[in-house]
């Protein structure tokens, strides 16, 4: 390839990026500030800690539904098409939820936006994945990094202050404007996949093809562990906006501080230990992984102070971060399609954030706010324990071959 050709090609790839970038940072920003308003307005209503927990599982639960039929549909119609349908459903959902006024209501548009989610999420991911190979390995966190930025630093910043300042309407108004500036942005940056010729394989072949990949090895326990990574983070994430207010009695802006530095931590480990993760083996990335998991759940179950609640939140953080750098680096160089790819690893993800906070709701009233992180620890070592006996159950059996011959 000639210079200027490398020279063009480089630009288009680094161009690219930059708009992904872009799009995910205010994909980020705009979920997060749109959840974090619905639980303050939640909150502001009377909701208590378990009806929050289910107001909080709604959404995942949309997604969990409809993401496997998303990446079907993102297969056949392509990401673009898809991403900007998708977009007008959270548009107008958002002008809904302030004028709700109780909690049925909220959870019921939660859970009608997270039916419209998957489509932007397999589309997006999808793109990703398939470009992943030309833009860097290394670069396997930078999609998850944007959205940190915005989930946890510009998300909850934006919405403590457009409430503080303006209330829930205008907020909720902000969300729904901002999901339209990305689905007329969408048109631009994304890619659309031709359809598939006329015959080429029914819906239901595709399905079946869909559960064929999920059910191989290699990809089943990527899922695994996305599921468990993503139920901790998410079961983190939404009570730990309640430990600061109800139990450390922290202000407003003292809960969002956290969630900030949530934010900064992910956003920290996400752009910084890509190259790490590529140069350790996939069994060290997971014991470190699930050391600040395990880390990160004493802390929040034990701690009585804001800054231990801080640092547990940091090194539960940096765990699922580099977890996810692992699995985004597995899964970007298996060859099955991507849009298949993302549409499975979403549903896990999605599948964990619904069983997360619907896990705390019902261990809340049975053993206190605090003491359900604790509860939560076991599941995630023995999560851990079993995929590592399959492991080296699986090296055992290929060593026999190997000496008889």
């Amino acid at each position: 390839m000639s210079t200027p050709a490398r020279v063009a090609d480089a630009w288009r790839r680094e161009r690219f990026t930059g708009g992904f970038m872009l799009l995910a940072l205010a994909s980020g920003t705009t979920i997060s500030m749109a959840q974090l308003a619905t639980t303050l307005y939640a909150l502001a209503l009377g909701v208590d800690s378990a009806r929050l927990g289910i107001i909080a599982a709604m959404e995942p639960l949309g997604i969990a539904l409809m993401t496997l039929p998303a990446g079907l549909l993102v297969a056949r119609y392509g990401a673009r098409r898809v991403y900007f349908a998708a977009s007008m459903g959270p548009m107008l959902l958002n002008l809904v939820v302030p004028f709700t006024g109780a909690w049925p209501l909220i959870a019921l548009t939660q859970a009608l936006i997270g039916l419209c989610i998957p489509f932007r999420i397999v589309s997006i991911n999808g793109v990703f994945l398939a470009r992943l190979a030309r833009i860097g390995l290394a670069r396997a966190g930078w999609y998850r990094a944007a959205m940190s930025v915005g989930t946890g630093m510009a998300g909850p910043w934006l919405a403590s202050w457009l409430i503080g300042a303006h209330g829930a309407v205008a907020t909720f108004c902000a969300a729904s404007a901002s999901f339209a500036g990305m689905a007329w942005f969408s048109r631009v940056l994304l890619g659309d996949a031709q359809p598939p010729p006329r015959g080429a394989q029914p819906a239901t072949g595709g399905l079946r093809a869909l559960l064929a990949l999920a059910w191989s090895r290699d990809v089943r326990e990527q899922l695994a562990l996305e599921a468990v990574n993503s139920a901790t983070r998410s079961l983190a994430g939404t009570y730990t906006v309640v430990l600061a207010i109800q139990s450390l009695g922290l202000s407003q802006s003292g809960a969002v501080a956290l969630l900030t530095l949530q934010g900064v931590v992910a956003v920290i480990a996400l752009f910084g230990l890509g190259h790490a993760a590529q140069r350790m083996t996939a069994r060290r990335c997971h014991a470190f992984s699930l050391a600040g998991g395990v880390a990160g759940l004493v802390a929040l179950g034990l701690a009585h102070d804001a800054w231990i609640v801080g640092a547990g939140l940091a090194a539960l953080c940096a765990g699922s971060s580099l977890l996810h750098l692992v699995n985004m680096q597995h899964l970007g160089r298996h060859p099955a399609d991507k849009s298949q790819v993302s549409s499975l690893y979403n549903l896990a993800s999605m599948t964990g954030a619904f069983c997360g906070p619907l896990a705390g709701s019902a261990l809340v009233p049975i053993v206190g706010l605090q003491a359900m992180f604790l509860c939560w620890l076991p599941v995630v070592v023995l999560v851990a324990l079993a995929l590592r006996i399959a492991h080296r159950r699986r090296e055992a059996t290929q060593q026999i071959p190997a000496k008889l011959s």
